[in-house]
């Protein structure tokens, strides 16, 4: 009973620290990803403040 439960108890901590891994990692992609599009939008306002400056109509879509 005692190797069972030893068993049980070794799989359980098995999940658990490979569910905290993907977790951190899928925060770590998520923060990646929220990073990407803020310097996305940094250069689209960037652009579109040009393009007022120089008269020009930017159209977006």
């Amino acid at each position: 009973m005692n190797t069972q439960s030893d068993i049980k108890l070794t799989d359980q901590l098995e999940r658990q620290l490979i569910e905290r891994e993907l977790g951190t990692q899928s925060l770590g992609f998520a923060h990646d990803v929220k990073r990407a599009i803020a310097t996305v939008q940094s250069v689209i306002e960037r652009l579109q403040s040009q393009a007022r400056k120089a008269k020009v109509v930017y159209a977006n879509g």
